[in-house]
């Protein structure tokens, strides 16, 4: 292998986890509801749903008022045709890279077992760990008439330390979900 090449992959590794993966977004509904009938919502707090800071909270649910709005759907104080809320969570994953050069004239040829002695060189190889943070939100749709959930959409990306990014994502998860809102029925 030449020069070019030995240098060439481990720069290709490295810069691979920088490559930003796209969101996952899954959505469920009840089938056979009428969804049409739906016109008002109203946010709900979920009640096992951690606490997230002010200003997240208030952008994931700008971003929600903006594309229920769109989807011709109104807030309400009270008596509204759904109940809406939302989980948020961040899990930290740890990731390890490791680099491994090869010193030397080649893959070491000789004697002995395990390409053993004789010519050949010596490699090294370095290992460091980065941690991940991945978020994942839950919007939920509840009928306050009949107390079931009619409409679930669930979205996971890689968080970025910059709050600024984490908003474009928050707004492109939003949008993914109500992509499916209201769904079609299957035919």
């Amino acid at each position: 292998m030449s020069w070019y090449l030995r240098t060439l992959f481990p720069i290709a590794a490295l810069l691979l986890p920088s490559i930003s993966v796209a969101q996952k977004v899954r959505t469920d509904y009840a089938h056979g509801v009428d969804f049409s009938k739906y016109k008002t919502y109203e946010f709900v707090k979920v009640s096992d749903n951690p606490e997230l800071n002010q200003l997240m909270d208030q952008r994931i649910k700008a971003a929600f008022e903006a594309e229920l709005t769109k989807e011709g759907l109104h807030q309400a104080k009270e008596n509204a045709d759904l109940l809406v809320g939302y989980q948020a969570s961040v899990n930290h994953e740890t990731q390890l890279h490791t680099f491994s050069s090869n010193m030397g004239g080649g893959p070491g040829w000789g004697y002995g077992p395990g390409w053993g002695y004789g010519y050949g060189g010596s490699s090294t190889s370095t290992t460091t760990s980065s941690t991940i943070r991945n978020g994942t939100l839950v919007f939920d749709m509840m009928d306050p008439q009949s107390k079931q959930l009619v409409f679930r959409g669930v979205a996971t990306d890689t968080l970025s330390d910059k709050p600024e990014k984490n908003t474009k994502k928050i707004t492109k998860a939003v949008t993914k979900i109500l992509e499916k809102f209201p769904p079609k029925p299957k035919t």
